[in-house]
């Protein structure tokens, strides 16, 4: 199984990244490969309706990536009660890539429990016809230390998205791609 993790932060050294990086270990530990998305090293432009983005490197690898892979991890930063503006951008350059797979989703926060940035997210997914773990996890900034998340239950919760990322995804790659292969399908799906 292929994963891809995007941590949308804004922040070289943010939390965010330590989120992605516990629930990618704990996926890689059930066997699936992740490949690790920066969107500070490798910078989406803003996405526009009336461009095709032919021409843009980072977007068609991005695009290639998300076609690719099985399944997502996608943690943002919460700003103002909302997923990062680098998060959004990644979803708005993608639908049909998102059909069929399974997302585990988290974010990092200042001291909420990350609810609405969550909820955000997984109404995007939703709307691109992915299926978001049924549960999601906010970790606080001060049970970050060392680059570690301190607090053992939210710890507890990231090793289970990845668990589960594995686990469902390979369900429901298994069923869509049966689906996909029955008349009708595969049209919308392709």
């Amino acid at each position: 199984m292929k994963i891809l993790a995007i941590y949308g932060s804004t922040h070289q050294d943010g939390n965010s990244r330590i989120l992605a990086q516990t629930i990618a270990h704990s996926a890689q530990e059930q066997g699936a490969e992740v490949i690790h998305f920066d969107v500070l090293q490798e910078e989406l432009p803003l996405f526009r309706t009336d461009k095709d983005y032919k021409d843009e490197p980072v977007v068609q690898k991005l695009r290639g990536l998300t076609r690719e892979v099985d399944a997502f991890i996608v943690v943002s930063p919460e700003y103002h009660g909302c997923m990062s503006n680098a998060i959004k951008n990644f979803f708005d350059f993608h639908y049909q890539q998102f059909a069929g797979k399974a997302f585990a989703i988290a974010t990092a926060t200042g001291g909420s429990l990350g609810v609405s940035c969550n909820s955000q997210m997984r109404i995007a997914i939703q709307h691109c016809h992915g299926w978001a773990l049924p549960y999601q996890v906010g970790v606080k900034s001060h049970e970050f230390e060392n680059g570690e998340v301190q607090n053992a239950k939210a710890h507890d919760r990231l090793v289970r998205l990845g668990r589960d990322l594995v686990v469902y995804g390979k369900l429901l790659k298994a069923q869509f791609e049966d689906d996909k292969a029955k008349a009708g399908f595969a049209g919308w799906y392709a």
